[in-house]
């Protein structure tokens, strides 16, 4: 009977319950500057980003690399629709958390990497950006051991690690406007045709930025942080534009023309359409040289006889001489540029009459 007591205990299985490992998914968005809110990725054009991860244990090596990076896909083939990696799936573990910093766009970086200090260093070098161009960087996340419930809710996805993306490039546009309000006679007409806009910039540079370190972190009795994962924005991004070519932004239109009558204000037309540009510092002692150029064809007619016709070539200027409040463009930023033509102002006179002069010989004439 020992024996059998012995055998029976020999053959049976301590079973342990354990979670299942949980595979990592992402919830993306994207910052908008026009609404300051944010809003899908999908809706820039893009269903995939790259993503760098470090991970901490509870105990042992901190920042071991995680993701070196890994590429997130939006797949709504799943149930609900998700964010994961493409090239394998990725797990969180057990203990410890994971770091995220995540990139999109036409352009990725050069080099993603931590320093001494932890801080990840961030690194686009001589990138050439083109006028529909896209770069974008998420807000670090901190401290993450699973899927969290959904912070931004876009296309279907219910949980993940949020992911905010922020513009790293800036956009302009330029538009034109008659004003005649000055003058009170309305059979006055102003007619404008813009016949060249060009406005030159740098268009090459590097952009380098970097994230915080890790906030401090404490762990509970299982290894799992005390507090829930946190998101935080990166340092100020800073440009340095390449001191070679120049490119230019130019009018679109074959025909951009507008027209005021006397004591009235024309309607404001596009000019230069709203394009993506390289941030860059536009004060020319201390940046870039950013100047715009015009030439125009005015017509001025009364009680619509008479016209007067001449072309008005306007000398290069520099943007910052329009307004010197906006003296850099900085990402995440759209400018407008308002050009406002207005007429020359009313041809005066100023009329004398030259004072009789007695002249000093006074003929006489004797008849006989």
């Amino acid at each position: 009977a020992a024996a059998a007591v012995a055998v029976l205990a020999a053959c049976t299985k301590n079973e342990v319950n354990q979670t299942p490992d949980q595979a990592i998914t992402f919830q993306i968005a994207n910052y908008s500057a026009q609404t300051k809110a944010p809003t899908s990725l999908i809706t820039e054009g893009f269903n995939s980003f790259k993503s760098y991860a470090w991970y901490t244990p509870a105990t042992g090596t901190a920042n071991q690399a995680f993701m070196t990076p890994a590429t997130i896909e939006y797949d709504n083939t799943n149930t609900p629709a998700i964010w994961h990696a493409t090239d394998r799936t990725y797990f969180w573990p057990k203990t410890g958390y994971v770091n995220f910093f995540s990139f999109a766009g036409n352009h990725y970086p050069t080099t993603v990497s931590l320093n001494a200090s932890n801080c990840v260093e961030v690194a686009y070098t001589d990138v050439e950006i083109a006028t529909s161009d896209n770069i974008l960087a998420a807000n670090g996340a901190y401290g993450f051991f699973s899927n969290p419930n959904a912070t931004y809710g876009h296309n279907g996805v219910e949980k993940g690690v949020p992911t905010l993306f922020r513009h790293m490039l800036s956009k302009v546009k330029f538009d034109v406007k008659v004003d005649a309000t000055e003058v009170s006679d309305n059979k006055n007409k102003w007619e404008v045709v813009i016949d060249s806009a060009i406005v030159s910039y740098r268009d090459q540079g590097t952009l380098t930025f970097s994230y915080p370190a890790t906030p401090a972190i404490t762990f509970d009795a299982n290894g799992k942080p005390t507090t829930a994962g946190v998101t935080q924005s990166f340092n100020t991004p800073v440009w340095t534009p390449k001191n070679v070519k120049n490119d230019t932004l130019s009018k679109k239109s074959s025909v951009v023309t507008t027209f005021a009558l006397g004591g009235a204000v024309s309607t404001i037309v596009p000019l230069i359409n709203e394009s993506v540009v390289m941030p860059q510092n536009l004060d020319p002692t201390t940046g870039t040289n950013v100047t715009i150029r015009l030439r125009y064809t005015i017509t001025h007619t009364y009680n619509d006889a008479n016209p007067i016709v001449e072309t008005v070539p306007v000398a290069e200027k520099t943007l910052i001489s329009f307004d010197n409040h906006i003296d850099a463009w900085v990402p995440n930023t759209i400018y407008t540029y308002h050009i406002i033509i207005k007429p020359n102002g009313e041809i005066l006179f100023d009329p004398a009459v030259e004072e009789w002069v007695a002249e000093s010989t006074e003929p006489s004439y004797t008849i006989l």
